[in-house]
């Protein structure tokens, strides 16, 4: 081959790959910015709760790849309604508000799923406005029929990663901030089922909002034996979650500077646990701490490990842990049931997915733990 022939397949390989370069940067641009910053236009003003991104066969078709995930969500769930799933609301379009006051009605098509709790009668998902136009909402789906029920607007526009549920003063936390304190907001399971967003356009009424003392976020929460526990998002170091006690009337116990440094009233942690980075969510069960860990298009995972009086909950080796697809973020426990959501179903995050869960999922803790007990039989045979 001469040196001219040569000469111009190195030029043709340059081209290709100069071509290569431009369509993965275009396609990263596009998956990874332009759909973070950007809302397309609403066709409907209303909120869709037929919002998925697959049908229910086309979900499991999906997951097929992940066994265990399948063995855990779906097997023995054919009489349940949607195989126990319930679809996120609000995908494509929710009806909001655009100021904290409320009066300006507005659709926004970029809610981002974040918390999650369930109630006797309800399943709950927060969602924030990814691009920071709306109000944060709370979609409430009714848990046995599985169908929306409808949608309650949020003062403002908290990014809303924690959800919790106090089933004995029947009492909704989520988690807020202002100027950059951590805050826990309470709405009485009595207003959500009163509100209407018809009535006058304004966001729902508050119970109790105060701020938190010892943590920098409150991204994540739950409610535990007469307490709440508010965790803190760390990506590269690890983190924290803290407890705090209610008093007889479901509201956080608060304190008013007492040497503290405060000059405001603010609840004071009883105590602290440190976690691992990247927890986007907890749960109790029995006698373990389950957290969900996930950042980005990294694999998630939930971790089990039993509780401790020291608190420590850090060291994988010693613990259970279950791979799951990316993106995965609030979790809840009821019963034997671990229900998990994700976020990879929003607007933003949906072409960036390798892995596109839209639903609730219910995931059965005993299969889990029987699989963990088959996981170390196997390890200890082949020892």
């Amino acid at each position: 081959m001469n040196r001219e022939k040569k000469r111009e397949i190195r030029i043709f390989v340059l081209k290709l790959l100069m071509i290569v370069i431009v369509l993965v940067a275009s396609f990263f641009g596009y998956a990874f910015v332009y759909r973070g910053k950007t809302e397309p236009p609403a066709k409907y003003h209303v909120t869709n709760q037929d919002a998925a991104v697959y049908s229910l066969r086309g979900q499991v078709q999906m997951l097929s790849q992940k066994e265990d995930l399948i063995a855990f969500a779906f097997e023995d769930r054919k009489n349940e309604k949607e195989y126990g799933t319930y679809i996120i609301p609000g995908l494509k379009y929710t009806r909001t508000l655009l100021t904290a006051e409320g009066g300006t009605q507005a659709t926004c098509t970029s809610m981002t799923p974040q918390g999650l709790a369930v109630t006797e009668e309800y399943v709950l998902i927060s969602a924030y406005c990814h691009t920071g136009k709306h109000n944060s909402v709370i979609y409430v789906i009714n848990k046995d029929s599985h169908r929306f029920v409808k949608e309650i607007i949020l003062p403002g526009r908290p990014h809303v990663g924690g959800l919790a549920y106090d089933a004995e003063h029947k009492m909704i936390w989520y988690s807020s901030n202002t100027s950059g304190i951590a805050q826990a907001v309470s709405i009485t399971l009595d207003a959500v089922k009163a509100y209407d967003y018809m009535e006058g356009h304004r966001p729902i009424t508050i119970n109790q909002s105060i701020s938190l003392y010892g943590i920098v976020r409150d991204s994540f929460m739950t409610f535990y034996e007469g307490c709440l526990y508010v965790g803190c998002f760390n990506k590269y170091t690890q983190s924290s979650i803290a407890r705090y006690a209610v008093d007889n009337e479901g509201k956080l116990v608060t304190k008013f500077d007492q040497g503290l440094g405060m000059d405001f009233e603010m609840a004071v942690p009883l105590d602290y646990s440190t976690i691992s980075e990247q927890a986007q969510g907890m749960a109790f069960y029995k006698d373990k701490l389950l957290l969900s860990h996930s950042f980005g298009i990294l694999p998630s995972r939930v971790v089990f490990y039993e509780q401790s009086d020291k608190r420590l909950y850090v060291n994988e080796n010693s613990a259970k842990s279950y791979r799951f697809p990316e993106r995965m973020e609030q979790i809840f426990v009821e019963g034997d049931n671990l229900y998990i959501l994700f976020e990879s179903g929003a607007y933003a995050y949906r072409a960036s997915s390798a892995n596109i869960v839209d639903r609730v999922l219910k995931l059965s803790l005993p299969k889990m733990e029987e699989h963990e007990e088959r996981r170390a039989n196997e390890r200890v045979f082949q020892d």
